[in-house]
């Protein structure tokens, strides 16, 4: 056995010797009241040789050798007993078999098997208990506590499992960094009790009297059952308490670690109050397990989650493709790190360039093609109308007519809230988006639309950009009191997308539910209140005015369209009629491919978006008589 080399398994070996010798002694003391006679004290000198190596024996047996005792539990306790119990049944039989065993009272047994229970199990014990505690073993003693000078005081929200996991993993710091004064509940429960010695000190009435009592620095929230109500209300109170807030992370944060090490800051996305995302794991992982997958647009916010969530179901190729060459060597890079059987493949190419598109189409032919290669900034695509088609429209054309040609199983488009009724240019030319990929359902290609609003945290969204202004001391800036938009997570929003892509059969427009939308005023303020300082008065909320073609509030739907459930809670399907018929579709792609071409006005362009999208309320329309000169430029009729 390669636990012989380890010196420590001598020393345990030596000790377990003594302390069955002890054992099997005491037992003989207790029976007899420590006056045993010769006869007996005979039996015992004739028997303990046996006796010390039957129940090293049994315990070898149970591998209570192979353990390590500075984290023994309940389980190894349970294994002593067990080997305990077979190591004097097993001397037992020997006795029967040499005769001794009339000879020696049953009562002595019994004892001995007491004691070595006791002895055995409290030597793993206290091999524990130095380890975990140390020096500070005596702390645990209320009265002989030492105060900890580096130590945060803290309060522990909740009394759960979550809870007593958080305080001994605490306790069990060599380093000593917190010191837990007290449990508190939302409600009050159970007030009064302890839980390893600490106690419950009330509810969260008594915040305040308990932190200013205890001095307490940080309250760490471990109650998965916490909504987002009590965190916003607490966090109302931390800047005038000077109580910093942490939140004991969910089951998936805390796989690779312990709740201690995870802890970690509040986060916008833990005050949505949205219920967790559940993915058909297998339903997704048999659209893409050994398949070759691509990602347009694979390095910005989207594109790169939807390729840490897809290289986890074990494609066989995954085609990175995107213009941007610093952010795709870096999510290269990351996916690099991923331990996978996955051939990563980064490809610089353009949506615009149906040549640059062409060779990675014509070199891996994949299997499914998230299109996630959008201009996407509003204000910017109100400046540059003929690039924000350029790429939104005609590059999605370009893909989609792509994956046709190289027969793609399934093609899905990402695209966004701005698309319904829109009111800016963005916001139309991904609803053209739509159309175009709509229009080719019907063949071997399967394609789908994915429609949602915002996702927290995506390059240029509005929580990094409060961040930085809060970070620099204000102001931050706000559009309009009353703007509303939809939020969901970067990693919600893509697992939606991945169980769309996975349950579509061609055609459909999927909308991904968003929840209750958020007014970014309240937003501005719990993000300055999460940085431990006091609105309008540490950092000031200015109101600035809408943008050219921002809207009050976002809309899911269109009027004309219905929605019809799926077997998914958060995905719904959008069906609705054509608003163009196929001809006139991409009679209109013609003109818009000439007049950039042509290097057209800007307004040309805004009046043809205008008469594509019914319901677009874009400010500046151009007039009529321009757009048909532009056509008149290129010998081409505005009804052509």
């Amino acid at each position: 056995m390669d636990v012989i080399k380890h010196k420590n398994f001598w020393v345990i070996l030596a000790a377990d010797f003594i302390l069955l010798g002890l054992a099997y002694f005491m037992a003989y003391w207790l029976r007899f009241d420590g006056q045993a006679s010769g006869e007996f004290m005979h039996l015992f000198y004739l028997t303990i040789v046996p006796c010390l190596v039957i129940k090293v024996g049994a315990f070898s047996f149970f591998d209570l050798y192979r353990g390590m005792w500075r984290y023994a539990g309940i389980k190894d306790l349970v294994n002593i007993a067990k080997a305990s119990v077979a190591g004097s049944l097993a001397f037992v039989v020997y006795l029967a078999m040499l005769h001794h065993f009339s000879g020696i009272p049953r009562s002595v047994l019994m004892i001995d098997c007491l004691m070595t229970v006791i002895l055995i199990g409290g030597l793993r014990l206290a091999i524990r208990i130095y380890y975990q505690h140390g020096p500070d073993f005596f702390d645990e003693i209320h009265f002989l506590r030492k105060q900890h000078v580096k130590s945060r005081r803290v309060l522990i929200l909740g009394t759960g499992l979550l809870a007593e996991r958080l305080l001994r993993e605490i306790n069990d710091d060599s380093d000593r960094l917190m010191q837990v004064v007290g449990f508190i509940e939302p409600a009050s429960h159970h007030c009064g009790m302890k839980i390893h010695g600490v106690p419950i000190l009330g509810d969260l009435d008594e915040l305040r009297r308990l932190v200013d009592f205890y001095k307490v620095q940080e309250l760490l929230i471990a109650d998965p059952s916490i909504v987002s109500s009590v965190i916003e209300d607490l966090i109302e109170k931390s800047a005038e308490l000077k109580l910093v807030i942490k939140l004991v992370p969910s089951l998936n944060e805390r796989l690779n670690s312990g709740a201690l090490a995870q802890l970690r800051a509040i986060r916008v996305e833990d005050l949505l109050n949205r219920e967790p995302v559940t993915l058909d794991m297998e339903l997704v992982r048999g659209e893409i397990e050994g398949k070759c997958v691509m990602i347009s647009g694979a390095a910005g916010s989207i594109g790169s989650e939807i390729a840490r969530q897809v290289i986890k179901f074990g494609p066989r190729d995954l085609v990175l493709v995107d213009n941007a060459e610093t952010p795709l060597y870096h999510i290269d890079l990351e996916l690099g790190d991923i331990t996978t059987s996955a051939s990563v493949w980064p490809c610089i190419g353009d949506v615009r360039s149906r040549r640059s598109l062409e060779r990675i189409f014509k070199r891996f032919r994949p299997d499914v093609v998230y299109h996630a290669a959008a201009y996407k900034h509003v204000p910017m695509m109100e400046r540059a109308p003929l690039d924000a088609v350029q790429n939104n429209v005609m590059g999605t054309y370009k893909m989609a007519s792509l994956a046709c040609k190289y027969k793609v199983n399934k093609f899905v488009m990402i695209s966004t809230d701005k698309a319904v009724r829109p009111t800016s240019v963005m916001g139309a030319t991904k609803r053209i988006a739509e159309m175009v990929v709509q229009s080719l359902a019907g063949g071997a290609t399967r394609f789908a639309v994915v429609r949602f609003g915002n996702v927290l945290g995506s390059n240029g969204s509005v929580v990094p950009l409060f961040e930085q202004q809060i970070a620099a001391g204000g102001p931050v800036t706000v559009t309009h009191p009353e703007v509303t938009r939809y939020f969901m997570t970067i990693p919600e929003a893509v697992t939606l997308v991945l169980q769309a892509g996975a349950i579509c059969k061609g055609g459909e427009l999927f909308l991904l539910d968003m929840g209750k939308p958020v007014k970014i005023a309240d937003l501005a303020h719990k993000m300055i209140r999460l940085s431990g300082k006091v609105p309008d008065e540490d950092i000031q909320i200015e109101f600035v005015g809408l943008r050219p073609g921002e809207k009050l509030y976002e809309e899911l739907l269109i009027e004309s369209e219905r929605v019809v459930d799926t077997a998914f809670d958060k995905i719904k399907i959008c069906n609705s009629s054509r608003a163009i018929e196929d001809e006139e579709l991409y009679g209109y792609l013609e003109k818009f491919r000439l007049l950039i071409d042509g290097g057209a006005d800007q307004d040309s362009c805004r009046g043809l978006l205008k008469m594509m999208v019914p319901g677009c309320h874009m400010a500046a329309i151009g007039k009529s008589e321009v757009i048909k000169k532009a056509w008149e430029v290129r010998g081409v009729g505005c009804d052509s």
